[in-house]
């Protein structure tokens, strides 16, 4: 069967898609909500079917159950940020922040296209069962951050049916914007400038594949200088209480520290009255950095020291990225590397008390 040529204008259906892979309609949308593997469509054409989708650029259509209305009007492309509920409040105002900003500007040079912004929330390791995600009913395009290995692992086997940029996370045929992965390292290297050599570094769990890489970064600047690892102090979550509760009881067992890796700045935060309620200060006894995901870092007692990106530059290029693939949805994925760069404060050095 001779292929439908690929139109220029007009949305793309999945009438389309079928007459463009020589498949059947059932065939298409059997692929379309990933329910291919039930009912038995073979790998080969599911793969043929997925391969129309990019080569037409489709996008669900979530208002194709809305009442018609008559005369033109614009097709509204909805956003969704996707992430879990333990993600930093100020990452997701960020990123939200980024998407408003890029689509507006975006809506001045693509005619006929309006855009808006959704939130939505899933339970870590959850990812798999937040409604509409499989069959892209809720919304056109996505970002997801803060997954956990298990989400990951669904992303990795999945086939989304709508344009989808990762944050802080790499996943082969995903775009991907992460931090530069050698921040552990560089605070690693801080803290052994400032001879501090009792270290520890505080996470939650489950670890994320970007908290993963900057534990372990860190633990390998600290080993290759010291020829042993530092001390791993783990909260049941990555909350403020748990990373509070996780120091208390580190403390307590009496194991010398003079400095701490926090991989949030919200578990900063728990490990300074941690360290407060132990008669200790900051940075004197301990010297602390975090990762600057907060607002508020600047205004820590003392002012957190941080290594990480800025959060500008990373809902930019994140917004960048999705909306060219809207644009154009044969763009290959992209990974994008965002430099870190070292914010030095009063907690991590007495001289500058």
């Amino acid at each position: 069967m001779a292929k439908a040529q690929k139109k220029t204008g007009g949305r793309v259906t999945v009438k389309n898609i079928a007459d463009y892979a020589g498949v059947s309609i059932g065939a298409v949308s059997s692929v379309l909500t990933n329910r291919h593997v039930e009912r038995r469509i073979s790998s080969q054409t599911a793969q043929k079917i997925r391969k129309a989708i990019q080569e037409l650029g489709y996008l669900p259509d979530i208002n194709a159950r809305r009442l018609r209305t008559s005369g033109p009007k614009k097709q509204n492309i909805v956003l969704a940020f996707i992430t879990s509920f333990e993600t930093p409040l100020a990452l997701v105002n960020d990123l939200v922040l980024a998407l408003k900003k890029s689509a507006g500007e975006k809506e001045h040079s693509l005619s006929g296209m309006s855009f808006s912004v959704m939130v939505e929330l899933f339970q870590a390791g959850k990812l798999k069962d937040m409604p509409g995600l499989a069959t892209g009913e809720h919304f056109n395009a996505a970002v997801i951050a803060n997954t956990t290995a298990e989400d990951d692992q669904y992303l990795n086997r999945a086939h989304l049916p709508f344009p989808v940029v990762l944050v802080n996370r790499s996943i082969p045929r995903y775009s991907c914007v992460i931090e530069d992965p050698g921040a552990g390292g560089i605070v690693g290297n801080l803290l052994m400038k400032h001879r501090r050599r009792n270290l520890a570094v505080l996470h939650g769990s489950p670890l994320t594949q970007n908290t993963r890489c900057r534990v372990d970064r860190f633990m390998q600047a600290i080993s290759s200088q010291l020829g042993s690892f530092p001390h791993e102090i783990i909260a049941e979550q990555l909350s403020e209480a748990a990373a509070y509760d996780a120091m208390i009881k580190f403390l307590d067992q009496g194991q010398p520290i003079d400095g701490l890796y926090a991989v949030t700045d919200g578990m900063a935060l728990g490990a300074y009255h941690a360290i407060r309620k132990k008669g200790l200060s900051i940075p004197h006894d301990i010297s602390v950095f975090g990762v600057g995901d907060s607002d508020i870092s600047p205004f820590f007692d003392p002012p957190l020291s941080v290594v990480g990106v800025h959060r500008n530059e990373l809902g930019r290029e994140t917004s960048r990225l999705l909306l060219r693939q809207i644009e154009n949805a044969r763009t290959s994925p992209i990974l994008v590397e965002i430099p870190v760069q070292p914010i030095l404060r009063e907690s991590s050095d007495p001289a500058k008390e």
